[in-house]
Formats: C-alpha cells, sequence, structure tokens
C-alpha cells in the first residue's frame, strides 16, 4: 500500500499538466475554427479562456519554486493574489519563535508595473537608511533593512520582479539573508524572464 501513494501522487503531477494542455488544445481549436467562421468576437472569448486556463498553469509554476524548508525554515501553505496584471505569490516560513514572510512580488513579468524592481535597485543603490545595507545575492542586488524584531530584505530579479523576506518574532537579517542564498533565485529569474525551457 506504501508504495502506491507515491505512485499516485507521481501520477497526479503528470497527469494535471497533460489535462490542462488538453483543455488548450481545445480551446485553440474553437479559436480556430471561429476564425475560419469570421466569428472574431467568439474568437476573442475563447482566447480569453485559454489565457485564464495559463495563468492557472502560471501560477503553479511559480509556486513550485517556493521549497517546503529553507535555512532550516519550515514553509506553510503558499498565498496567491493578483491585481494590476501582476502575480503575487506568498509564503510564511517559521523555525520555533522565528517567522519569516518570502513573497515574488509582480511574477507576471509584465503588466503596467511590471518593471518595479528596477525601480528599487535604483533607491537600495542610493542607500540612505540607518541599518541599511546593499550588496548581491547570486549576482542580484539585494537591499537589507535590519531593523530589530521585523528585519526586511528584497532581492531585485533581472525579470523585473522582487522576491521580498520580512522577518518576525526572533528572526535576524542574517537568517533572511541565508533564506535567500538558499533560494533557487536564478531558476526563478530565468523562468519568468520567459528562457526556461
Amino acid at each position: 500500500m506504501k508504495a502506491l501513494v507515491p505512485f499516485f501522487l507521481v501520477a497526479s503531477l503528470v497527469v494535471l499538466p497533460a489535462a490542462h494542455a488538453e483543455e488548450i488544445d481545445a480551446i485553440f481549436k474553437k479559436v480556430n475554427e471561429y476564425i475560419a467562421q469570421q466569428n472574431f468576437p467568439k474568437a476573442l472569448e475563447e482566447l480569453n479562456w485559454a489565457q485564464k486556463e495559463i495563468n492557472k498553469m502560471h501560477v503553479e509554476r511559480l509556486k513550485s519554486f517556493f521549497p517546503d524548508s529553507l535555512a532550516g525554515f519550515t514553509g506553510n501553505q503558499t498565498e496567491v493574489n493578483a491585481a494590476l496584471g501582476m502575480t503575487n505569490v506568498e509564503r510564511r516560513y517559521s523555525n520555533g519563535a522565528k517567522n519569516v514572510s518570502l513573497s515574488l512580488i509582480g511574477g507576471s513579468g509584465g503588466g503596467p508595473l511590471g518593471n518595479i524592481a528596477g525601480f528599487g535597485r535604483m533607491a537600495a543603490m542610493m542607500g540612505g537608511q540607518p541599518g541599511q545595507d546593499t550588496f548581491r545575492i547570486n549576482g542580484l542586488t539585494a537591499n537589507l533593512v535590519d531593523k530589530p524584531n521585523n528585519p526586511e530584505l528584497t532581492v531585485f530579479l533581472d525579470s523585473g520582479s522582487m522576491l521580498k523576506l520580512e522577518g518576525s518574532g526572533q528572526a535576524s537579517g542574517k537568517e533572511l539573508r541565508e533564506i535567500a542564498e538558499g533560494f533557487d533565485l536564478a531558476s526563478l529569474d530565468k523562468y519568468l524572464k520567459g528562457t526556461a525551457s
């Protein structure tokens, strides 16, 4: 019986993307039929449905970048919010009395606020407030504001998105940095830029 559980888990991970792909294929078939009939309003309606299905797959892929544990912290449920053309993904991690919120801001790679990381990167390079430190993590600009009891670390991705870590409880700025260094920033950024295969 125990051998069947991993089998069904793996099978479900293979079947779900295949089911989405079949749904998308059916939608695009309808789009082509409507275009051949010059029924463009219906073709556009079907394209909207295709976009919704693709967004679902995109969200699931984004969630997969947030591991179950990072630097000794254990992850809770992943939450997703979408607004203004941006997809934000958040997962809270804990280690005893230490808590860290890890958020991807602007995870759609576009939209009206698609390059918020560029503005944030410029502000971080200017420096400013006490307790603020700017450095690089895996070649990406990062900004740490090490406030007592609630440090914040922001990593500015080349794709235009940001990865933000907020500590509470007894989490330290050093621990936020360790978590960010353990996160697969390169793969996430590559995916968001559309260059991952």
